[in-house]
């Protein structure tokens, strides 16, 4: 298991607010940003929290993939463990 936010979908749920990604990566030689927005995700949170988050962490993962070098890699993503697990870090 993974540490991850449940709090995007949980203040979706409670406002009915519509979620909308945005992601920025770095121009060339770091020259500025390129900011893309994403179109607002439909049906987003549902009726399961669960789910919904799962959603976002997919979502995540193919931008990560998209710029690999970009991603914050020194958070501790796996700090939460199983009850008697040994630790990662």
């Amino acid at each position: 298991p993974a540490a991850t936010l449940t709090s995007p979908a949980r203040i979706a749920a409670a406002t009915q607010a519509k979620v909308i990604p945005v992601i920025a990566t770095y121009l060339p030689n770091y020259q500025g940003w390129n900011v893309r927005f994403y179109p607002a995700w439909e049906e987003y949170p549902g009726d399961d929290i669960v789910i919904a988050t799962r959603r976002m962490n997919a979502f995540i993962e193919e931008r990560v993939l998209e710029a690999p070098a970009e991603y914050f890699w020194t958070h501790k993503r796996f700090k939460t463990r199983p009850e008697g697990s040994p630790g990662l870090y």
